[in-house]
């Protein structure tokens, strides 16, 4: 019985096939290689299982710019390229499904599921973004609305006050005393003055005092704390609607070296995630950087996001480079399978075989991605978080497959609260400046007083003693006093009489 002959490309693109074996592609893992490929060990499985003779075509690609198959003017090109026009049955990698292969290519049983994660630069503490940290538990809207309110409350009162003292039921009216006293008991330290004598004045007072004062002022000490003593490894986003909001916002931009399944879906799937995040690339389209290497330098500025997947060279090789985060929240995990021509007599029988070979592929699949098998020898030394000098975030990282951010307790060092104290060294510098120039107004009313050749105090204390008796009060010209303080002139006792 003749056996079947299943002609594959192999190209240079680990983890599918590795090429730093002593020949290449190496079929079967030897000691000198222990690992040649995830899609090679699983198609050669298969093959073998099947009896069939494995036909390699050579694609010529250096490692991180083969062209996985693009559609372009109507004909496909690279890996897929292959397939349409009959040099090859199929590529030893692995695709996800989309609409527009699945009109030219016929997909295989699933072999696996896979993790979509997002790749992103981690943020660099500068001052102005610890200056801040004791602005961090509210947004800036928060803050806003919450100063608008108190700005409100404060007219309120002022209003009410000023109410009451026309219905004489307040003896005095000190405006500005009251708004003082309001923003104290904004900032938790109610004063005794603070009285009202009309119910309106008593509920709003009560009002705020629960609501706004009290209710907000604990929720910002609770979350002040809470920022303070946790740590989010200073990541500007902690899940993919965090990202999709930047990305709106033009704060970040979409890379990739492949515009694959997960851009198809972009385009054309009604999945919450990708509505969102059709409308935010709207305005601020997606870059093809071209290749693995241009992508990863476009994180490495710091305003790109490159969505990738768990198995795939592009994450292998982040993993070599540093201060890189990994989110994977709230994205599905997607099937991959091996691509075939159209209507191709090979499928049935793989997709048998594929069932039956569920274990294999599993054990393999663990082998690649869940053992933190690194790509190369030439790692570079990561900076760890407490500043020691480490190994790179491949090696030392346990969350290869399952990468994403989580929230973790810390111990508060300077660089979490510095902010609170440059704020609290602005409130003081504020008061110095006050008080200087309080200080000089004192003095130059000293000064002005003396100008006027009388201390008015004295003045004062005088014409209180002549005015105790009539005939004292018929000897001061009151209205020659009147007259002569505003012009500052010099004053004698006798030109008053």
């Amino acid at each position: 019985m003749n056996k079947k002959n299943l002609r594959v490309v192999f190209a240079r693109s680990p983890p599918d096939v590795y090429d730093n074996c002593p020949r290449f592609p190496t079929m079967e893992p030897t000691f000198q290689c222990p690992r040649p490929g995830y899609s090679l060990e699983i198609l050669k499985m298969l093959t073998d299982a099947l009896n069939w003779n494995l036909i390699p075509i050579f694609d010529n690609s250096p490692v991180g710019k083969a062209d996985w198959g693009t559609k372009i003017n109507g004909k496909w090109t690279g890996m897929l390229g292959y397939l349409m026009n009959g040099t090859a049955d199929t590529v030893c990698m692995t695709y996800q499904w989309t609409n527009t292969k699945s009109e030219e290519f016929d997909f295989s049983y699933p072999i696996t599921n896979v993790q979509p994660i997002f790749v992103a630069r981690t943020k660099n503490e500068t001052i102005n973004s610890v200056l801040w940290n004791a602005f961090r538990p509210f947004s800036w809207p928060v803050w806003g609305t919450l100063f608008a309110s108190l700005i409100f409350n404060i007219f309120v009162i002022i209003f009410i006050s000023k109410i009451e003292f026309m219905i004489a039921l307040r003896q005095n009216l000190r405006s500005l005393l009251m708004a003082w006293d309001l923003v104290q008991l904004q900032l938790d330290k109610k004063s005794e003055d603070l009285i009202f004598y009309t119910i309106s004045g008593n509920i709003i007072l009560f009002t705020f005092a629960v609501l706004q004062s009290g209710l907000m002022n604990s929720l910002y000490k609770g979350l002040l704390l809470a920022s303070l003593v946790t740590s989010s490894g200073e990541n500007p986003f902690q899940n993919a609607d965090e990202m999709i909001k930047l990305i709106a916002d033009k704060k970040y931009h979409l890379t990739t070296d492949y515009f694959d399944w997960y851009f198809d879906d972009l385009e054309h799937s009604n999945a919450s995630h990708f509505v969102k995040l059709r409308a935010a690339v709207k305005n601020n389209p997606a870059v093809n950087a071209g290749s693995v290497e241009k992508a990863l330098d476009l994180i490495d500025t710091g305003k790109y996001v490159y969505p990738m997947q768990q198995d795939s060279l592009a994450l292998r090789m982040s993993k070599e480079r540093c201060d890189y985060f990994y989110i994977s929240q709230g994205m599905p995990q997607v099937s991959s399978y091996f691509i075939f021509p159209k209507n191709s007599s090979m499928t049935s029988e793989l997709n048998q075989q594929i069932v039956m070979s569920y274990d294999f592929i599993q054990r393999t699949f663990d082998k690649y991605f869940n053992n933190d098998y690194k790509l190369s020898k030439l790692v570079p030394k990561c900076r760890s978080s407490n500043g020691d000098s480490s190994g790179s975030n491949l090696e030392d990282s346990d969350e290869t497959t399952h990468t994403e951010t989580t929230e973790t307790q810390k111990s508060s060092d300077i660089d979490s609260v510095i902010g609170v104290f440059i704020i609290a060294a602005m409130g003081i510098g504020v008061s110095m400046i006050a008080f200087i120039f309080e200080l000089g107004y004192y003095w130059y009313s000293k000064f002005s007083e003396k100008q006027c050749g009388l201390n008015v105090r004295h003045l004062v204390k005088l014409a209180r003693s002549h005015f105790t008796t009539e005939d004292n009060q018929k000897i001061i010209n009151v209205m020659k006093l009147v007259n002569v303080l505003p012009s500052r002139q010099p004053i004698s006792f006798h030109s008053l009489l």
